[in-house]
């Protein structure tokens, strides 16, 4: 997913009733609230294959949801629910084979799979 996109889909949470998701959401609209995420996870990735990548991501989002239930209260599972709205977004970004555009599909199998681990991870 482009940024322009990804922006959209940040944009959409900022009326949400969470204030979480307000505050976030605010954050990763500027360059500045960006940042620190976006270097946290290059730092983390940066020289890695996707196989060694995919483990990593998934304990991020083990440690996101764990720290979202003790600390969070009762917007945690809002918040979750903001994120695996996300991952979907992402896995619906652009259709996985067919020909020319035509046919295939909006999420494949293996798309479909990860989105399972995220909920999972999250605890969701």
């Amino acid at each position: 997913m482009r940024w322009p996109e990804s922006r959209r889909a940040v944009l959409s949470w900022r009326d949400a009733a969470s204030e979480l998701a307000k505050a976030v959401a605010e954050d990763l609209v500027t360059s500045e609230g960006r940042s620190p995420a976006q270097n946290l996870v290059k730092a983390r990735i940066t020289g890695k294959s996707a196989a060694e990548i995919k483990p990593q991501i998934m304990a991020m989002l083990n440690d996101i949801g764990s720290l979202l239930d003790r600390k969070a209260g009762g917007e945690a599972a809002f918040f979750k629910s903001w994120l695996k709205a996300t991952a979907q977004k992402v896995a619906e970004a652009s259709t996985e084979g067919g020909f020319l555009g035509f046919g295939g599909v909006a999420v494949s199998d293996a798309e479909k799979a990860s989105l399972d681990e995220v909920s999972r991870a999250l605890r969701a």
